[in-house]
This record gives structure tokens, sequence and C-alpha cells, in this order.
């Protein structure tokens, strides 16, 4: 995610994904990895606060709160997000299936 890595971002990622963003917006993946390919979104800096991982036959949970420098066009900004992403095991892999993210302060 931080250093959007697409080859991975895409083979850990399911291909019917649902992504919720901080204004409420639900996207796929495809426009996931086309806002990171095209420079829309840039993570400059995270600094984690707190993370939490829970995982339990197959199904995980990872959660967490940090402190955020971002850039989205020619606008940068600090801050605080809490991120929610739900997991698979598939194949061996941990493939994310779901993610939330909140604008928290």
């Amino acid at each position: 995610m931080r250093s959007a890595d697409l080859i991975t971002l895409e083979r850990l990622t399911a291909d019917d994904v649902v992504f919720t963003n901080a204004a409420g917006q639900s996207i796929g993946k495809a426009e996931d990895l086309d806002a990171y390919r095209a420079g829309r979104i840039h993570l400059d800096d995270v600094t984690v606060l707190d993370r939490q991982v829970a995982a339990h036959d197959g199904v995980g949970q990872t959660r967490m709160l940090a402190s955020v420098t971002v850039t989205d066009g020619h606008d940068q900004s600090r801050i605080t997000l809490s991120w929610e992403r739900r997991w698979e095991e598939r194949g061996g892999l941990w493939i994310l299936v779901a993610a939330d993210t909140a604008l928290t302060r």
C-alpha cells in the first residue's frame, strides 16, 4: 500500500474485493489499482499508532490506526485514519476480500 507495489497488490487482492473509502464511496479492485498506477494517491508517511490482527479457520481481520501524510493529486495533508481489512486464506496466501477506511481525527 505505502510502496504502491502494484504486482503484489494485484496478487493479494481478490478480484471481487470491495473497498469503502473514508468518504463512504465503494470501489473495486480495478479502480483501486488504477488510482495507485496513476499516482493519484500516495502515502508519503505512515506512523502506526495501533494494530490488531486476528485469524481463525482461514479467515482473518486486521485493524490499524495510523497517522498518515497523504498526497491526493497535488494536495498533501496529515490525517489519522483507521483501516479494517478482511482476509481469506486461498492457496496458501492471505487474500484481501474487503476493506474499510475511516477518517478518525
